[in-house]
Formats: structure tokens, sequence, C-alpha cells
């Protein structure tokens, strides 16, 4: 009866997390979007978790009954969303309900990618998993130029087509979109947690280089030149859980080199990610750094550099990693 009652009071209490954990709103307009004289019926759905959301907005033709649907859900750990549009919704015939959806949907279309999502994009179309290396487990090599400026804009997308849309949207099996098909990408901006960088000041400084962050993001000044070198995001270095939480913590320059402290919150380890400035080159040390150890001892809060050597301690292991900075360097400008 006691064993009952506990469960009959612990239901409750569960169903109302789930509830303030997921929040939604559902709008519906009724009207004849496409001016056939049919009255049509439009769907706006908004869902959100805790570490992911998305919007769906779906209409009915009224006419024919036939549905059409887009929607933007994913998680808060990365800036990109990548949205295939289906075939029948980008017939001449449907341009209105395509328009409506995306008018709902999207924020502000721009023509081309700015050079932060330039950056983003091919970090990710030039990733490699480094499968048993000594050193590394993730490499990306983007190719981006040098910029006279450097700004973080409002969230926009563009649209993408073919191949592109194919590499960075894979077509899951079984799925009715055809292969060369029409698509957007979706930068939204506001996990960058900044709205302008002209405050910003070095955190780190030589001859040739000024090293600028934000909350998840590094960028170079060289001369009266600027270049994004990391960005924090799930689809190419790692990232928090949610970009809420402040990812890039110390980093050092040597020469043209960087050593980045990540954070990627929840969890207790941090990554620790090497880049070559004139390269481009970024790729994550394969080990679990981190300052919180299964030993009674502690480990350290981030890297250090003592005599030319990286030090720094793992997750299962209190004792001091230690490795030299030319082996390092080395090793990221051999890898391919």
């Amino acid at each position: 009866m006691i064993k009952n009652l506990i469960a009959l009071l612990i239901i409750p209490i569960f169903i109302n997390q789930q509830l303030v954990a997921q929040q939604y709103t559902l709008d519906t307009i009724v009207k004849d979007f496409n001016n056939d004289k049919v009255i049509d019926t439009l769907i706006n759905y908004y869902s959100s978790g805790s570490s992911c959301s998305g919007r769906t907005v779906s209409i009915i033709n009224g006419k024919t009954k036939e549905k059409f649907e887009l929607n933007n859900n994913g998680c808060f750990s990365t800036f990109t969303k990548r949205i295939r549009i289906p075939k029948n919704l980008t017939l001449k015939s449907n341009k209105f309900f395509l328009d409506t959806i995306t008018e709902k949907l999207l924020p502000v279309k721009r023509d081309s990618m700015d050079a932060s999502l330039k950056w983003l994009i091919s970090a990710e179309l030039n990733l490699k998993q480094l499968d048993s290396h000594a050193l590394f487990n993730i490499i990306a090599k983007p190719k981006t130029n040098w910029q006279p400026s450097i700004n973080i804009p409002k969230s926009y997308y563009v649209n993408i087509y073919g191949d592109t849309l194919q590499k960075l949207e894979p077509l899951n099996k079984g799925n009715s979109i055809t292969k060369k098909g029409q698509g957007f990408l979706v930068y939204y901006t506001g996990g960058h947690n900044i709205k302008t960088l002209d405050n910003l000041v070095p955190v780190a400084q030589n001859k040739d280089y000024d090293i600028y962050k934000t909350d998840h993001a590094v960028f170079v000044k060289k001369g009266n030149s600027y270049r994004w070198v990391f960005i924090s995001d799930a689809n190419v270095t790692g990232s928090p859980e949610k970009h809420r939480w402040v990812s890039i913590n110390q980093i050092k320059l040597i020469d043209h080199y960087l050593i980045i402290h990540q954070d990627t919150a929840p969890d207790n380890i941090y990554n620790i990610q090497i880049i070559n400035i004139e390269t481009q080159k970024v790729a994550r040390l394969a080990f679990s750094s981190s300052h919180n150890n299964w030993t009674d001892e502690d480990g350290m809060d981030t890297f250090k550099i003592t005599d030319n050597l990286l030090e720094f301690t793992q997750y299962d292991d209190p004792k001091l990693i230690k490795i030299p900075l030319n082996k390092i360097f080395d090793t990221l400008d051999e890898l391919k």
C-alpha cells in the first residue's frame, strides 16, 4: 500500500519535470495561400527541450489535400541547420507554399556565406577521423582567405544545391527526396553570444599575430587582415552541449601555432586543440584532458607549458602527461 502511494506521488512529479523540460507552441492559420480560391491550412509548431529545439511549418493544400512540410530541428551544440526541400515543394505550382513556409521558418536570406560560416563549412567538408593515431584523433583542414575586416552577422540562410547539399545533408536510405535536390543552409549566430567584435582585446600577441576570442570562436589579426581559425561546433571540432556554456578557455600562441583549451560541458574533460595559423590545420589531441580524476588526487585545471613541454592531466589518471611542443607541431604539419 505504501509503495503504491509513493508511486502515485512520484508519477506526477516526473510528468511535471517532463513538461518543464519540453516546451511547445502551436499556431494555425487558415487562408488561401496560393490564390486558387480554396482555403489552405498552415500549421506552425515549435518545440524546445533541454538540448535541442526546432520549428516545423506545414501547409495543407485545400484543393488537393497534399501536405508540404519543412523543419529546422537541431541541437544547441551546432551553429548550422541543413534543410532539404522535398521535390514536390520545388514545383512552380507550389511556389506560394514554399515561400510561405520559408518566411515562417527561416531568418533573412543572403546570397553568399560570410567568413565565419565559410570556415565552419570548409572545416566540416575537410574533416578526417584519425584512428589509432598516437597524438591526434581528429584533423580538419579548412581553406579560407584572409579578410580585410571581420564580424559576426545576424542569423541568415543561403541556398545550397546538388553535391554541396548531398555532402552536408546526406540522404537516408529509403528517402524519397532525390539526390540532385535543393536545400537551405541556415546559420544561427546567437550561439556566439556576442553582437560586436569592436571592443575585444587580444588574448595573445607576438610580432606577427594578435589573437582574439569569443565564447566559441578564435580569430587572428595579421597586419591589416583577419582570419577565423577555430569555432566550436559539434559537426567539426566538438562543442558544449549548449552554446550558452562558454567553450573557449585558455589560449597559447607559440610562433604561428595556437594551443586552445576547449571546454565541452557538461563533460568533465576538455579538448586540447592545436592549430597552424598559416596552413589552417586544426587537430584535436587524443587525450581525455581533465582536472577531475578517479583517484583522491585532483588534476590540473588546464594545460601549462614548461620548458617547451605541453603538460596536462587526464580524467582517469593523475599522472602528468608531458609532450614536447616540437613533436606536436611537427606531427600536425605532417598530417594529410
